[in-house]
């Protein structure tokens, strides 16, 4: 095989693992988002829990405030019921009061549901903290399994950015820009393709005879007819005699 063709090859696999790369190394975001996931995924009932827990704290906390300003109205009920002088006065003292005090004991009662209900969640909570410890451990492991996979191949993508920069500058310039040529107008980035039982393997179509005698041959750059990508011949690759048992 002629050296340039060689050359050409090995700079096309370096593109492709370049295009591999980068596209995994842009896809992190969603990589890492959909571990998330899968976390959320597993600790979807203790988040339930979780959730219940805060929201009855939460609550009874709310209705404690409001008990509060229902006793201190319950106060001014009883204050204007012992200063009253005319029976109105006295007759709506005494139904503030006991509309407060009315408040104060529904209030009393969502309270004591609410602690009921926290301390349930919280209960329950404890005795799956192994479980909720496990699982945290588990998404740890794999965001570091993972950022230990993303600088690996940030590495690789320097090393073959690094590649490339060599095998480009090892080619004749003509061969060089015609590569490049190639590359910039094909949007999937295979400038050279295989040529394997008489078709070429990036747009499939048919080759003739000659060229297809010539690609075997590999003692010049052929390309083809149809998407004018550079041909290459493997025989390692080439279609086995079918046995007959």
């Amino acid at each position: 095989m002629k050296a340039e063709l060689a050359q050409l090859i090995a700079l096309q696999k370096t593109d492709t693992n370049i295009r591999r790369l980068q596209a995994d190394i842009e896809s992190i975001p969603e990589r890492r988002a959909e571990i998330e996931r899968e976390f959320d995924q597993r600790a979807f009932e203790i988040r339930g829990l979780e959730q219940k827990r805060d929201g009855a704290f939460h609550e009874r906390s709310r209705v404690e405030k409001e008990i509060f300003e229902q006793k201190q109205r319950a106060e001014r009920a009883e204050r204007n019921l012992m200063a009253a002088k005319k029976p109105d006065e006295y007759t709506a003292a005494i139904r503030e009061a006991d509309a407060a005090r009315k408040q104060i004991s529904a209030f009393e009662t969502t309270v004591l549901e609410q602690m009921e209900t926290f301390e349930g969640a919280e209960a329950e909570l404890k005795e799956r903290a192994p479980e909720v410890e496990k699982l945290r451990e588990d998404m740890q492991a794999r965001f570091l399994q993972f950022d230990e996979q993303v600088a690996r191949q940030q590495k690789e993508l320097e090393a073959e950015r690094a590649e490339r920069e060599r095998l480009i500058k090892e080619l004749p310039k003509p061969m060089a820009a015609l590569y490049n040529r190639i590359v910039s107008r094909i949007r999937d980035g295979i400038a050279v393709a295989e040529a394997r039982n008489g078709a070429c393997t990036a747009c499939f179509m048919a080759l003739r005879p000659q060229v297809m005698a010539d690609v075997r041959r590999g003692s010049e750059v052929i390309t083809c007819d149809n998407c004018n990508r550079i041909l290459y011949y493997e025989p390692a690759n080439a279609a086995q005699p079918a046995t007959v048992s």
